[in-house]
């Protein structure tokens, strides 16, 4: 299911797989925010039921996030990594999906979409 919400001052796309438990958020800020000159929008709130971890469930949430993301008129997509929180293996994850690190001190991986 793909739900996109417009608000006052941004646009939420929210995307569920609701057969393998999973879903991701993307957040499109209609104004000047934290991520302006880096990304245009950002992904957040990955999951999947440990249930239903390396499936391939993640990837195409992923995939279907960008998709959503570039019918919006995104050109480069982001998301916060945070490495207190989130285990290795979801960093080499994001790197080998296409991300690369915004830059050496933050915690921002960005991509830019394809036409």
């Amino acid at each position: 299911m793909i739900q996109k919400q417009t608000w006052k001052d941004e646009i939420r796309i929210l995307i569920t797989d609701e057969e393998h438990l999973g879903s991701v958020q993307i957040s499109i800020p209609l104004y000047v925010s934290d991520i302006f000159g880096k990304a245009d929008a950002l992904i957040y709130a990955l999951w999947v039921d440990i249930l239903y971890r390396r499936r391939g469930v993640a990837k195409r949430l992923l995939q279907l996030a960008e998709q959503q993301a570039k019918l919006n008129g995104v050109k480069t997509i982001g998301l916060k990594f945070n490495k207190d929180e989130s285990d290795r293996f979801v960093l080499d994850w994001y790197l080998r999906s296409g991300y690369k690190p915004f830059n050496k001190k933050g915690n921002l991986l960005i991509k830019k979409l394809k036409d």
